[in-house]
């Protein structure tokens, strides 16, 4: 079996985006994972903005905002059951190399 990636000066795999986002499917799922997070962030502006664009009472653009954070809930969730195992994978090897940068500077550091 063919693996995918780019090897680094220890021949381990590192992952990317392009391993994650390599079929039509998978594109979608990752924009609607974008999407949600947009989505999520921003319901209390996005919310507000809709309530006075349509001149809302202040419960009703209450309301609003909670709708728009959990629709962006399921779609985070709903992209997340298909892009799951690959997104966990691409964040555990993004951290672990954050995380020997920063031992290598501390080790340097000290010598």
């Amino acid at each position: 079996m063919i693996e995918k990636g780019v090897k680094n000066e220890s021949n381990t795999r590192v992952r990317t985006i392009k391993d994650i986002v390599n079929t039509p499917f998978k594109k979608a799922m990752f924009a609607i994972q974008i999407l949600s997070y947009v989505l999520i962030v921003g319901s209390p502006i996005i919310g507000a903005a809709i309530g006075r664009l349509l001149g809302l009472k202040t419960s009703w653009t209450g309301g609003l905002i909670l709708g728009i954070f959990i629709t962006g809930e399921v779609l985070f969730y709903g992209s997340l059951a298909f892009l799951g195992k690959e997104i966990v994978m691409l964040v555990r090897d993004k951290l672990k190399r954050w995380f020997k940068r920063k031992n290598r500077k501390k080790s340097s550091d000290s010598v």
